[in-house]
């Protein structure tokens, strides 16, 4: 719910500070104080236009920041920009709309927010309908709609399978022609360099064997002198026994250096032939990995891919068939759970309207009627095949028109009072400006009554003049007006008997302050 709401610059308000309760808050001051300048406040953080002419004169900025849940939603706007933030990270003015729409719900003069778009009327009668009946259609519009998305891929694929399949099939040729090996092109890069250097690596080759084997004084036939030299000096004394096996096993891996070395050099050749081969192959598999991917095993994935949208094209027709096929049953069951759906509206909508009726009666309008109309669409709508509207006549000699368009403000607050106390409300909080409007008497005790029976489900702010809702509240702010400025006080004790009694009265007398004493008893 709303636990704390700072207004800083905002028309007559220098600085104001609001700390509703769980229930029911009331503001009240006296005509012209500004009292509904902070129902304004929770418009702007709703979306509503940014006024520069809102900010208060000699101030650089206007700022309005809300907590609710234990998060910052705030809006700053200067004449030139308006700054929306949630938690301090800023947002477009739609996220911070839709951040808070769910949380807070305004019924003013100018923003009946939730009486005002067709998709709230909806959204409002079907509270009343069975939720498993809601959620058959929709789980059954999913699965119909994924079914159209499926199928118009396909059929669009279809009519340019010719195309395609063309352009696959070339590619996954020229791949296949060319038969790539993963890490192959490593390999030929190593036989290249090679074979482009054979005749550097034989005279290096032929030098290393003359220095090792083959010259009169050789590195190989020294160690071996060494090696006996050495054996017949560990025979006299055993401590050179080790050093003699070391010499003798770097005699062998000599040796078997000289004979690696050799074969090498026996296999070694220039093969031109073979090095233009080469080359070719690695020219081949390097454009492969330039037009299908970064190596050689992208390439063969790639290549996998063709295979299967070549497959999926090919047996396109098979597949065509068959979606057709699910669409027309789930298409049927759409049909079907969309009729149950609109049936439930439809006895909704036949109970709403004499109990808004009635409440309305109850709220000073006794002429007034209302009804919720549930009109068939063309096509079906992710929640339903319905369109709802809420008609609403302030007199019976009245033409029933759509209730955005018939009612004032007062009647829109209090329309959607009565709707809320007989669908609830999807947000937590909920805030009246102007629900008391042309009101006075039993009326007034009635709406204070139903203020206070949505509060004990909801969180309910109200802008008014009647102490008789004002009694109601569990906490009571009071906006006072001090030349060009106002300020937020909030009242406890005798200060709010005294408001009460202004209230009642426009005075303070003896009689007005036990008037507004009895209002407070329990």
């Amino acid at each position: 719910m709303l636990e704390r709401l700072e207004v800083k610059n905002l028309a007559t308000l220098p600085e104001a500070v609001l700390e509703p309760g769980p229930g029911l808050t009331v503001l009240t001051g006296e005509t012209g104080t500004g009292k509904s300048i902070l129902v304004g406040a929770l418009g702007l953080l709703l979306g509503a236009k940014a006024d520069p002419g809102l900010i208060r004169p000699g101030a650089e900025a206007l700022l309005v920041t809300a907590w609710v849940d234990g998060r910052p939603y705030s809006r700053r706007v200067t004449p030139a920009r308006s700054v929306p933030r949630v938690d301090g990270e800023v947002v477009t003015l739609a996220e911070l709309q839709q951040a808070l729409e769910p949380r807070l719900t305004l019924h003013t003069q100018h923003a009946a927010l939730a009486l005002t778009r067709k998709s709230r009327h909806r959204a409002t009668l079907d509270r009343l309908v069975d939720a498993e009946v809601r959620e058959a259609y929709e789980a059954a519009y999913r699965r119909w709609s994924a079914l159209e998305e499926e199928l118009a891929r396909l059929e669009a694929r279809v009519a340019e399978r010719e195309r395609r399949l063309d352009v696959l099939r070339f590619q996954l040729n020229e791949i296949e022609q060319a038969a790539p090996q993963a890490g192959e092109l490593e390999a030929l890069e190593a036989e290249a360099r090679r074979l482009g250097h054979t005749d550097e690596l034989m005279r290096h080759l032929g030098a290393l064997l003359d220095l090792l084997a083959e010259s009169e004084e050789n590195a190989l036939d020294r160690l071996r002198t060494a090696g006996r030299e050495l054996g017949q000096a560990a025979r006299l004394t055993p401590e050179l026994e080790p050093l003699a096996a070391d010499l003798e096993a770097a005699e062998a891996a000599l040796a078997a250096v000289v004979r690696e070395a050799e074969a090498y050099a026996a296999n070694l050749e220039a093969d031109p032939e073979r090095l233009e081969a080469v080359q070719r192959r690695i020219a081949e598999l390097q454009r492969l990995e330039r037009k299908y991917g970064g190596d050689l095993a992208a390439v063969l994935a790639f290549a996998d891919e063709l295979r299967r949208e070549i497959a999926e094209l090919e047996g396109a027709e098979d597949r065509l068939e068959a979606l057709r096929a699910q669409r027309q049953a789930a298409g049927e069951r759409l049909e079907a759970a969309a009729a149950a759906l609109s049936e439930a509206r439809e006895r909704a909508a036949a109970e709403l309207g004499p109990r808004v009726e009635a409440e309305l009666r109850a709220l000073g309008m006794p002429r007034a009627r209302f009804s919720a109309r549930v009109d068939r669409l063309p096509r079906p709508q992710p929640h339903g095949a319905d369109e709802v509207r809420f008609l609403f006549a302030a007199s019976p000699d009245l033409e029933a028109a759509p209730v955005e368009k018939a009612a004032s403000g007062g009647e829109l607050s209090r329309i959607m009072l009565a709707l809320a106390l007989h669908t609830g409300t999807d947000a937590p909080t909920v805030i009246f400006d102007e629900v008391d409007v042309g009101i006075g008497g039993e009326v007034a005790v009635a709406v204070a009554e139903r203020l206070a029976r949505l509060a004990g489900e909801r969180q309910v702010i109200v802008v008014t003049h009647l102490a008789q809702i004002a009694a109601a509240a569990g906490v009571h702010y009071r906006v006072v007006r001090e030349g060009t400025s106002a300020r937020l006080e909030r009242l406890e004790g005798e200060a709010r008997v005294r408001e009460l009694a202004r209230m009642l009265s426009g005075s303070y007398s003896e009689t007005a302050l036990e008037h507004a004493r009895e209002l407070l008893e329990p």
